[in-house]
């Protein structure tokens, strides 16, 4: 924890703001720390409310216990989710959380604002997976793994411009070849010229998210091909500028399964 970018006030009494977010406080002195809490019990029907009530619930005690084990003295933290696609019995969901944490330092205490990125969830009947995300550019705003992106003049540009997050809920690390290419007009168009091509390794249980390909408007084209032991997995989408309001439009997940692909929901958060 940097404690460096937090603004240091006095100690002063706590007020619990909200209902989902009311703050936890620490024991006598209010200098030993907050105590973790337990996770949130899993719902007994996994329906898309249900698991979202759960998400968010979870990414709310996740986000404590992390600030707990570092020591803060309150914490107030809230979260929302929603679920993004489902496959059988496996849920796919994005969650959010933000507040705030307090730490006291030889009697001085300091407050940070927490406002955290999204991140994706995998929920089934015996598992709850949250994915660690690695995000990288490749489009309008710079890139920092050595793609170009695709960017259009301003009565063309689409906000926000195509992405694509890769989620590996499998225990092995996975490469990829991502694949984005434009589409002519008409729904039954040929993919044309390729907008990105790129390799992206995923870890084990992590996720990756590719931003910013291109914010040109119009159709395009979502390749992710994998190949193992001599077996290539392939899955491919067709999706539209504009599209959801969130950074990622579309998800590719490697599982046991192999490669499949669904466009994401637009995503409010908190």
């Amino acid at each position: 924890m940097d404690r460096r970018a937090f603004l240091l006030r006095g100690a002063g009494a706590a007020v619990c703001g909200g209902v989902a977010g009311c703050a936890d406080l620490a024991g006598s002195g209010g200098t030993e720390g907050v105590a973790e809490r337990d996770p949130p019990e899993r719902p007994d029907e996994l329906e898309s409310e249900a698991v979202a009530a759960y998400v968010a619930a979870y990414e709310e005690v996740y986000a404590h216990n992390h600030h707990a084990a570092a020591g803060a003295v309150e914490v107030t933290v809230d979260a929302a989710a929603t679920v993004d696609h489902v496959s059988g019995d496996d849920h796919y969901a994005t969650a959010q959380h933000a507040g705030s944490v307090y730490y006291e330092d030889d009697g001085d205490r300091s407050v940070g604002e927490l406002y955290a990125d999204p991140v994706p969830y995998l929920v089934t009947p015996d598992r709850t997976l949250r994915l660690d995300v690695r995000r990288r550019t490749a489009g309008t705003d710079g890139s920092s793994d050595g793609t170009d992106g695709d960017s259009a003049p301003g009565e063309d540009r689409s906000s926000p411009p195509l992405g694509v997050r890769l989620l590996n809920v499998t225990e092995e690390a996975r490469e990829l070849a991502l694949t984005v290419t434009r589409r002519s007009s008409g729904d039954d168009a040929e993919p044309g010229e390729t907008v990105a091509d790129l390799d992206v390794a995923v870890d084990p249980e992590t996720a990756v998210e590719v931003r910013s390909i291109t914010d040109l408007r119009g159709g395009y084209r979502v390749t992710a091909r994998m190949e193992e032991d001599g077996v290539t997995g392939e899955g491919r989408i067709n999706v539209g500028l504009p599209s959801a309001d969130r950074g990622p439009n579309v998800d590719v997940a490697l599982d046991g399964a192999g490669v499949s692909t669904r466009h994401l929901p637009s995503f409010e958060g908190v």
